[in-house]
């Protein structure tokens, strides 16, 4: 794809995620080339994300020191393997629990929808940033905004990869799924936690 298509189909998954995940699943991506994708995309996210934290000094409190404490801050490379395997889980219980309820979509097509919701969040991620700097006052609000609209993106584009006939069961998807992630990834960490203090 050219460098305007692209543009193109991002501003149309900004104005219509059905349209452009539609679009997307009719290219028939590779999926090596959308693991690999999503890959880059989610350590990428990781990695300007820790390197956000370090802009600024932090705060003399205890926000601060939850901060310094957080593998986003204290260890970059650890919180993007982190993510990395924080998205390859994600597509997998989205691909599952969409199933469970009656999903017809392939992994694949999970996998196309979620790895551009990734990089189009990323873009707007980075928008974010430029736009705290220069409106600062507008922070907060474009936050709220953006998660909105994450929200409708993510299930819109699940009801397209799963083929559902209403949308509210790609929102019990997207609850499921958060909770199922959340819950195996604080198992995950807890117990990996456990070993380390065990070992020391």
């Amino acid at each position: 794809m050219t460098a305007s298509a692209l543009v193109s189909l991002f501003v149309l998954t900004l104005r219509n995620p059905r349209e452009a995940g539609e679009y997307i699943l009719s290219l028939r991506l590779p999926a090596q080339a959308l693991w690999i994708g999503l890959s880059l995309i989610s350590v990428m996210t990781s990695l300007v994300f820790s390197g956000l934290m370090r802009v600024g000094p932090l705060p003399q409190d205890q926000f601060g020191e939850i901060i310094s404490g957080s593998p986003a801050y204290s260890a970059p490379l650890v919180f993007a393997l982190m993510q990395w395997g924080r998205a390859i889980l994600t597509v997998f219980v989205f691909f599952w629990v969409g199933r469970m309820m009656g999903g017809r979509g392939p992994l694949e097509d999970v996998l196309a929808v979620l790895t551009w919701l990734q990089a189009v969040t990323f873009v707007i991620m980075l928008g974010l940033l430029v736009g705290g700097l220069v409106l600062p006052f507008l922070t907060s609000l474009m936050i709220l905004a953006a998660f909105v609209w994450w929200l409708w993106a993510v299930t819109t584009l699940l009801n397209v990869a799963h083929g559902f006939d209403s949308p509210m069961r790609a929102v019990g998807v997207l609850i499921l799924s958060l909770l199922g992630v959340t819950i195996g990834l604080s198992l995950f960490f807890g117990a990996v936690a456990g070993l380390f203090m065990g070992v020391s």
